[in-house]
């Protein structure tokens, strides 16, 4: 007989999922950003990241070549797509994918990037090299500059960053009229993420960074430097500069948020309560209260959260948990230990949102047992065992007893 919850996990704080994106580097189109000058950036993902998960792409794009891709840089190509090429990156976004592309002053031709970007209503302007309002100059007021007026409200790409090296920046516009004619999939919105002039809108030439999400879980960041990528500006730095931040973090938080990995989905509760060690007893029920929302503590309710009991890798009891009718952002269930055998188990919380990929939260270590093994019937051995030990004790008692007895 199941007793009522003896554990209630009350919620569990953002995630933090690194593996399993995949990352596609586009060299085959004469990039302006050779596999020598990203060396510093390559590495950083090969650690952060699967090492397996970076692939350097040398042929052209195709179907085929994007099939196991989930994130596609561009960095300043100077050779033409092909018009197949130009229809394989449009069907890797239809397909939920995403897009990194960048371009800068080096590369003078800037037909190829904005032949990818054209779909969607991007563009990069090369009408100069611009630099942002009140940024400190690093080297010349031509070449290199430090950006610091991110917009608001900030997205993950941003979070904790103030400020990042944008040498030699194009200027980025946006067609709003993408907004409405691209409908499959539709664009959800779009952030002017750094802008030449915080206090001014959006227009053709004064925007930096830029980011597109549409509703399939596809996002596009387009970024005005491809220099930025470079060693110069990469941990590690090289030891002669004179350079006082760089870009890691700023691409990082990049690379993961075109992975959907962070930023759509957090587990969050304001008063996390980790419940590790507790022993259940099997048949009972552990109960879970969660949280789910976005990156902007938006509620998200048309997910399906699940609660669930993992060990060594293996979901061994599972169940959907219900949305609170005072909450839509708030899930309420419980999983059954019934039946399982003993032995510790996490509490594992997995939320699946249409278009991203799947999020997973472990928030307890329990232990699942009794004291004594259960049924008796399969037992039958170590039960034998007991007995016999008894007995023997007993007869041993009653024999000591019995000769004492003799001399008295």
């Amino acid at each position: 007989m199941s007793n009522i919850g003896l554990i209630t996990v009350q919620g569990a704080i953002e995630p933090s999922l690194e593996s399993e994106i995949v990352i596609g580097i586009d060299l085959g189109h004469d990039s302006t950003v050779n596999s020598t000058d990203i060396v510093n950036f390559t590495s950083i993902l090969d650690s952060t990241f699967d090492s397996e998960g970076v692939k350097l792409i040398t042929t052209e794009l195709s179907s085929e070549i994007l099939t196991d891709i989930d994130v596609l840089m561009i960095l300043a190509p100077t050779i033409a797509y092909s018009e197949s090429e130009l229809e394989a990156v449009e069907q890797f976004i239809k397909e939920g994918n995403s897009i990194l592309i960048a371009t800068g002053f080096r590369n003078q031709s800037n037909e190829p990037c904005n032949d990818i970007m054209n779909p969607f209503g991007l563009k990069f302007d090369l009408t100069s090299s611009i630099i942002p309002e009140n940024a400190h100059v690093i080297q010349s007021a031509q070449y290199s500059t430090l950006s610091k007026n991110f917009t608001s409200p900030k997205i993950p790409i941003t979070e904790d960053i103030s400020q990042i090296v944008l040498p030699n920046g194009l200027g980025i516009s946006f067609n709003d009229s993408k907004l409405i004619s691209y409908q499959s999939p539709s664009i959800l919105f779009y952030n002017p993420i750094l802008l030449l002039n915080q206090n001014e809108a959006p227009s053709g030439n004064n925007t930096l960074v830029s980011s597109l999400e549409f509703d399939n879980g596809a996002r596009i960041l387009a970024i005005s430097s491809s220099d930025m990528f470079n060693n110069s500006y990469i941990e590690p730095l090289p030891s002669n500069s004179s350079i006082f931040i760089d870009n890691t973090d700023f691409l990082l938080n990049a690379i993961k948020w075109l992975g959907r990995n962070t930023g759509i989905m957090n587990f969050y509760h304001s008063s996390v309560d980790k419940i590790v060690g507790q022993t259940i007893s099997i048949g009972e029920m552990i109960f879970g209260n969660v949280t789910l929302v976005d990156s902007q503590n938006s509620s998200l309710s048309q997910g399906q959260v699940v609660i669930a009991l993992e060990r060594d890798g293996l979901i061994l009891s599972q169940r959907s948990m219900s949305v609170d009718p005072n909450n839509s952002s708030n899930y309420k269930g419980w999983v059954s230990t019934e039946g399982l055998s003993h032995g510790h188990c996490d509490v594992l919380f997995i939320a699946n949102l249409k278009g991203y990929h799947p999020l997973q939260f472990s928030a307890s270590r329990v232990y699942i047992g009794r004291l004594f093994p259960t049924p008796i019937l399969p037992n039958l051995a170590f039960w034998g065992l007991f007995f016999s030990s008894i007995l023997i004790f007993l007869s041993m008692a009653l024999f000591i007893r019995t000769s004492l007895k003799k001399y008295e």
